[in-house]
Order: structure tokens, then sequence, then C-alpha cells
């Protein structure tokens, strides 16, 4: 794979596939719940574990008990999120839901292999089917090197960096193009609705 340069973007080090963000908000997950059952069980011997919360009753130290749960879970995934940077219902799901990868929200992009076949559109240049360029883009061909390319099992809640310095996303897997994310998808898919 080639070495991509796009606005100081160098590749795959600044993204994550689905896997990835399974794997962390389940481990932050469980981290949370972790630290939550701690601090209650800590709570619970401080008061020498009179504490009653659930089918057999209640009682203020029980609440006390519940309230430790409650307040340090909250805490800990609060910072957990913000350390893994997972969206919130991957987090909240223990990772059992995580956003499409790029290479099933793409939509298929037109080729060319003549520049002169060019009709105004978004297009890339193929020679030998080796994606060369990008036309559309700008005013110019854009190299195939400094196009905003990413591969197709990153996850697509990975990409807003690349949306605030491009309007389209491409996505290949295995050097072979798969298409082609727009910024109005994006926001779709994120939850952003229609931009007007």
């Amino acid at each position: 794979m080639r070495k991509r340069t796009f606005a100081g973007w160098t590749g795959r080090e600044c993204v994550r596939t689905v896997r990835e963000l399974r794997w962390a908000g389940a481990i932050a997950y469980l981290a949370a719940l972790a630290v939550g059952l701690l601090v209650a069980f800590v709570v619970h011997l401080l008061f020498g574990g009179q504490g009653r919360f659930g089918w057999e009753g209640f009682n203020a130290v029980g609440v006390a008990e519940g309230a430790a749960f409650v307040l340090s879970f909250t805490f800990s995934l609060w910072v957990a999120k913000r350390a893994v940077r997972v969206p919130c219902t991957t987090l909240l799901t223990a990772g059992l839901v995580a956003p499409p990868s790029a290479g099933r929200v793409a939509r298929s992009l037109p080729t060319i292999e003549q520049v002169e076949s060019f009709e105004g559109r978004l297009a890339v240049l193929v020679e030998n089917d080796e994606p060369q360029g990008v036309l559309g883009l700008e005013d110019r061909m854009v190299p195939w090197e400094q196009a905003p390319v990413v591969p197709a099992d990153v996850a697509v809640s990975e990409l807003s960096a690349l949306f605030w310095k491009s309007p389209v996303v491409f996505v290949e897997d295995r050097g072979r193009l798969v298409g082609v994310i727009t910024r109005e998808s994006f926001f779709q898919i994120m939850g952003f609705g229609r931009l007007a």
C-alpha cells in the first residue's frame, strides 16, 4: 500500500476498525463496572455490611451503597469514554453495537481510463485497474497518493477528521477502489441529519 500524505494524514494510525472499537467499548465498560462495584463494596464494608437495597427491602445504608455505585459507575464511564474515544452506543452496550465499516457505507464511484472522457462529476482515473488520481474534487487532478483514502474495514465514526478537510473520503480494499463516502451521507449516518 502506498503512503498517504493527505493534509498531514499519513494513513492507518489515525483510524480504528469496527473490531477495535468493539473491543475498546467492551473493555472500557467492564472497567467502569468493576470500579463501580469496588466503590460500592468499599461503602458496604465501611457501614459494616448492614446495607439492604434489593428484593428484601431497603434502608438508608443500602441507598448510600446504591448511590455510590451509580455515581462511581457513571463517572468511570465518562472517564473511559474520553480515554478510549468510542461512540456512546458502543460504550453503553459494551461493544455489542458499533458503527458500520466504511466498506459497507461507501457507494460506487465511476472510474475512467482517459481524462478526455471526464464529464465534470467526481470520478477516479485508473490505469491497469490501479487508481491514479481523482477528477472533480478540485480544479486539477488530485494524485491518488494525496486523496483522502481509507481501508474498507475502518469504522465510519473514525472519519470525522478527514471530513473537516475534504467533502469526500474514498474507500479501498487491498488496492481496489470500493467507493466513496460523501460528507452529507457521513452526517446522516452519524445522526446529524441533513445539512442545509
